[in-house]
């Protein structure tokens, strides 16, 4: 019979693998008036926030507060 241990062994992560699995937030901006919602998500080892309606609206960061600030001034430059 095997133990609880033998379990968690078999499922540890790092803590990139675990940012991975945890974070997809979404945040939203006003700019010149109207509101864009995006989504921020983390993947390969950095924050990546998009808004899908809105082609070319990608931007990253080292955080989800650069990634979003970004995607801030990204939409700003596209609209």
């Amino acid at each position: 019979m095997g133990g609880i241990a033998s379990v968690l062994s078999a499922a540890q992560l790092t803590a990139s693998q675990v940012d991975e699995l945890v974070v997809n937030v979404g945040f939203s901006t006003t700019i010149a008036g109207k509101t864009y919602t995006a989504d921020v998500t983390y993947s390969g080892g950095e924050y990546v926030a998009d808004d899908p309606n809105l082609s070319g609206a990608v931007a990253s960061g080292g955080s989800i507060v650069a990634a979003e600030n970004n995607l801030t001034t990204r939409i700003d430059a596209i609209v």
